[in-house]
């Protein structure tokens, strides 16, 4: 009888032990993260993806790998049923990022597909930098690092603005510190601009530029890195790549929509 009570009270003692973890959470320390989680399997695939997404970053921007960071970036991740959104923090002393923080929320299918390879590339690009971004710069980069659903959202989300004519000439683009009222806009319009640069020139090329336009002015870094005259001429070559890649995807989606009546016939 003694021994049916003691195991009793052991099942609601291990039973009030895992409620709290569930409350809690769990942590998984990688090489460069410690992640927060709901359960300790997620905080070790976002942890693990997160340095896969680390590695393959810096070697496609900066043709290199990052050493490790002296303290790991905390990322505290929280499950939704919705679309995947992240933010990350930095602080930055003598040109080097001085401290760190990530948080990213929605479904982990797309956390892990959008939100990690977004936010990563933004501490990587900080590692590099060690000082803030230019805003369209940084944003733009960042979503050239996400899956083809979320690139093909903001070619649509551009192809919107520039229907409306919302768009910034580039020369008020390239100048914008903080971000605007229609953020999705720029975002639409940054990733746009970033991806016609990097399509040009390569995306080190791309990092050059960012570099010295803050150093020399965008119309003499235009010239250095694009061979085009100044940041209007930029403009309207922006303009006209814009132009062809909304009329392609147009075409190729409305092919896409049709096949399946054609094959239905």
């Amino acid at each position: 009888m003694e021994a049916r009570s003691s195991r009793a009270r052991f099942g609601l003692v291990l039973a009030s032990l895992l409620a709290v973890q569930l409350i809690a959470g769990a942590s998984h320390r990688t090489e460069n993260f410690v992640v927060e989680a709901p359960t300790p399997e997620i905080a070790r695939q976002v942890g693990e993806h997160a340095e896969l997404c680390r590695t393959r970053i810096a070697r496609e921007w900066l043709g290199r790998d990052l050493a490790r960071w002296p303290q790991p970036c905390p990322i505290k991740v929280k499950l939704t049923r919705g679309e995947a959104g992240g933010l990350t923090s930095f602080g930055f002393h003598r040109g080097k990022v001085s401290d760190q923080e990530m948080s990213v929320e929605g479904r982990l299918d797309r956390i892990l597909a959008s939100a990690i390879p977004h936010e990563v590339t933004h501490t990587v690009l900080a590692a590099h930098f060690g000082a803030p971004m230019p805003r369209w710069a940084d944003e733009g980069a960042a979503l050239l690092s996400e899956d083809d659903r979320e690139l093909r959202r903001h070619d649509e989300i551009c192809s919107r603005l520039v229907s409306r004519r919302g768009e910034l000439p580039l020369a008020r683009l390239f100048a914008v510190e903080e971000y605007p009222h229609d953020l999705l806009g720029f975002y639409g319009q940054g990733y746009s601009t970033s991806r016609f640069l990097v399509e040009m020139g390569g995306k080190p090329r791309f990092l050059k530029f960012i570099s010295d336009g803050g150093k020399m002015g965008w119309d003499q870094a235009t010239q250095m890195h694009y061979g085009l005259a100044d940041v209007r001429e930029l403009d309207r070559a922006w303009r006209a790549w814009h132009t062809v890649v909304a009329e392609y995807r147009l075409k190729t989606e409305t092919l896409a929509a049709s096949e399946p009546i054609a094959q239905g016939q």
